[in-house]
């Protein structure tokens, strides 16, 4: 007992900041367990605008799960092989990459609702200050998180200032090539761009031949398929469009309401081969068939068959989808955004020793790693991970919650000033006196 007691204290302490951090969010979830306690924290930890169409149950389940396989991922990653043991028992953690097109189909999936609502400039504006409010205040969260962290650094031809100029104002999107300070935010720059793509494309198009152009742009990416993570990611936001699609049409519900058991079977088979594509390059099926290249960077097309098949049949099955919305579960898709952005900053915050982002992976790291103590299996989900959500709670009610509510306002106040030009316009509308 005595050994048992001295090695859990040193594990305890090997990492103090971790263990504090995950204490941290163990006793929000203790909090959440009493009623009395929950019912004045809930209304903080959800969603604090609601949503513009219907609140689809499952898909923050779906969120939250992508966020934290990218952190654990990178957890494991970034200080391999500090967590080898965990990876060895658990070996999808190593493809921790492949929930970053799962994200984009997320996206193209609720974007696309999003953007059916629009009908006029004013419309489109109110569109952008959401978008806009939704992602750059975590964001900018994660740029100061940089600067402290001393990740804005001369490079061949950039100098601090234009790194740091670079990130402030996402030049990445078109095209800055020095990089970026926040190894997670590649991805966040090519969903920007989809953000501001998708409604231009159905003003333009309107929804039947916008529909008709997704189909023709996800056959054309495939079949000029690249094995680079940046090209490749594009499909995941069509594959989401064609599912929001499909999942809303009238034919599907019909479906959904004669032969439910099809549509769970859907899901199912949804399930598997997601399960299935976590095996690695050696089971990307469709690549095996010959009808695209290997994707080591995890952008299958059968990683987006799975997830297609997944949300289009889930939103139909309310009973599935109310289990996967469990209080913790629905959690953690609230806070998937503030995760993805300061999880690497927290793994700093462990491990200093990493210096520049840029480092991670490379020898001379796994070298030092190496050389320290190696971690038990349950050590890095039980103890050490679990901070990141802490964090997280911390970022969205700090910064991530009231941006979103400030863009609503800024909404708000657009369209009842709006409303206010319009009386004034048809006097004979306001009643006489």
């Amino acid at each position: 007992m005595d050994a048992a007691l001295s090695s859990l204290g040193t594990y305890l302490s090997a990492y103090p900041f971790a263990t504090l951090s995950s204490v941290g969010f163990y006793a929000l979830l203790i909090a959440l367990a009493v009623p009395s306690v929950r019912q004045v924290l809930v209304p903080y930890l959800g969603h604090p605008v609601a949503p513009n169409q219907q609140y689809l149950q499952a898909f923050d389940t779906f969120r939250g799960f992508a966020a934290a396989l990218v952190a654990i991922g990178h957890c494991w990653w970034a200080t391999h092989p500090v967590f080898h043991a965990t990876q060895m028992a658990a070996p999808f953690i190593a493809f921790g990459q492949k929930a970053v097109p799962m994200f984009a189909v997320l996206s193209g999936f609720l974007i696309y609702r999003s953007v059916l609502s629009i009908r006029s400039v004013q419309d489109l504006r109110a569109y952008i200050i959401r978008r806009a409010f939704r992602i750059y205040p975590v964001y900018l969260l994660g740029v100061g998180l940089a600067v402290v962290c001393g990740q804005y650094i001369s490079g061949q031809y950039i100098s601090p200032l234009s790194f740091l100029i670079s990130d402030l104002f996402m030049l990445n999107i078109v095209g800055w090539p020095g990089g970026f300070a926040n190894p997670v935010t590649w991805s966040l720059y090519i969903e920007v761009g989809f953000y501001a793509f998708l409604p231009l494309a159905f003003l333009a198009l309107g929804r039947k031949h916008l529909i008709l152009a997704s189909v023709i742009g996800l056959v054309a990416l495939i079949a000029a398929d690249y094995p680079s993570r940046v090209f490749g990611l594009w499909k995941f936001f069509l594959i989401g469009i064609l599912a929001s699609e499909v999942a809303g049409s009238i034919a599907f519900a019909k479906l959904s309401q004669r032969r439910p058991w099809i549509v769970t079977l859907l899901l199912g088979l949804g399930v598997a081969l997601l399960i299935y594509d976590f095996g690695g390059v050696r089971r990307d099926w469709v690549s095996r068939l010959g009808l695209t290249t290997a994707h080591g960077e995890g952008n299958t097309v059968g990683l987006g068959l799975a997830c297609f098949l997944m949300l289009t049949s889930v939103s139909h099955l309310p009973r599935m989808a109310a289990a996967l919305n469990v209080l913790p579960l629905r959690l953690l898709g609230v806070i998937s955004y503030s995760v993805y952005i300061v999880h690497f900053f927290y793994i700093y915050a462990n491990f200093p020793e990493l210096g520049s982002f840029t480092q991670a992976g490379t020898q001379p790291m796994f070298r030092h790693f190496q050389s320290l103590p190696q971690m038990p299996a349950w050590y890095l989900p039980v103890l050490f991970f679990p901070g990141i959500f802490f964090w997280s709670v911390v970022a969205f009610l700090l910064v991530e919650r009231p941006g979103i509510q400030l863009g609503k306002r800024i909404v708000e106040r657009m369209r009842g000033g709006r409303a206010a030009i319009g009386q004034r316009a048809h006097p004979a509308q306001i009643p006489a006196e």
